[in-house]
């Protein structure tokens, strides 16, 4: 995903990418295409870039181990400048130096660590997964099991009737 700034005018200027998760090395869990709308804003010093990502994972979730799609939306924003010491009010995070004379930009490593970045830490297939029975394994989201729920762990018992009293 390839910007061209050499020659570019100044002001505001509307890309649109799609290409596949393979060409952006999502990984596994990425079979579909990436979708990126990005404006870049053109000044005399600096070159601003806002984009919005969208895409699906394949994933399975934390809680039933069932495989479920994801649809990530992140969105970034980075600031293109040739030398750092002119914008001490820009976050570093959000800023990356170029050479002068760059005649263009490729996004697609910060597009694929914000997609990356936007995969959750904990995976679910919805918010309400019960998850699967700790005794037999059965998905609890699709059957009930007959397994007793026994409550407590027979280690804690004397402590439960010390508190009971």
């Amino acid at each position: 995903m390839k910007i061209q700034i050499g020659g570019l005018s100044e002001g505001i200027h509307q890309y649109s990418f799609q290409v596949p998760s393979s060409e952006v090395e999502l990984g596994e869990h990425f079979h579909g295409d990436v979708h990126v709308e990005a404006t870049l804003d053109k000044t005399t010093t600096q070159l601003l870039l806002k984009a919005n990502i969208r895409t699906v994972g394949r994933f399975e979730c934390d809680r039933c181990t069932a495989e479920f799609d994801a649809s990530l939306d992140p969105s970034y924003q980075m600031c293109y400048v040739t030398e750092a010491d002119e914008y001490p009010g820009i976050d570093p995070d959000e800023m990356q130096v170029i050479p002068t004379g760059l005649s263009v930009i490729d996004i697609g490593e910060d597009v694929r660590q914000m997609v990356l970045l936007a995969v959750p830490l904990k995976l679910l297939c919805k918010e309400a997964c019960k998850g699967l029975c700790p005794h037999c394994g059965t998905n609890l989201n699709i059957d009930r099991c007959s397994c007793e729920d026994s409550g407590i762990d027979s280690r804690w018992e004397k402590l439960r009737r010390i508190q009971n009293n």
